[in-house]
């Protein structure tokens, strides 16, 4: 008889584990919507978690985002009007919208970060810890005129 190979785990539970974090409800609902959000802020899952769970409490949210932070598995991004998250560890830029808000990576930027960084190395004595490029600009719905069924187009 052969033993059939385990399933993988889902990505939550993945998440967790290499935490080193105990697998509880709770914080695999928190891991879920960290992974399934695009850049979250703590108060965004945990509105999202309390609708599953009403008596979670917003520090265990906090404790879990900062967990996962120290342990290296997903990143604060202090901007202005709130810290985000992000679960993407890989070297990229965060495309930011400045009308409304949302963050999407971009991940072919590689090569013109190896030479941010052999450049850097080169002209000073800077020991670089983490990087983090932050692109403003409008997002493409942003981007589109805005259609309304009242608008009226005027004469030339």
């Amino acid at each position: 008889m052969r033993a059939e190979a385990a399933p993988p785990a889902p990505q939550e539970v993945a998440l967790l584990r290499k935490a080193g974090l105990r697998l509880t409800p709770q914080r695999l609902a928190i891991a879920r919507e960290i992974l399934s959000r695009s850049h979250p802020t703590v108060g965004e899952v945990f509105e999202a978690v309390r609708r599953q769970f009403p008596t979670i409490g917003l520090a265990t949210v906090y404790a879990t985002f900062n967990l996962m932070a120290e342990r290296g598995l997903v990143r604060a991004l202090p901007f202005a009007d709130a810290v985000r998250y992000d679960a993407n560890l890989s070297p990229h830029a965060n495309l930011v919208c400045t009308r409304c808000g949302r963050i999407t990576d971009f991940d072919g930027c590689d090569d013109v970060l190896a030479i941010l960084r052999e450049r850097m190395a080169a002209a000073v004595t800077f020991q670089l810890q983490d990087e983090r490029i932050d692109l403003y600009g409008l997002c493409r719905a942003c981007q589109e005129p805005a259609r309304s069924p009242t608008a009226r187009t005027s004469p030339d």
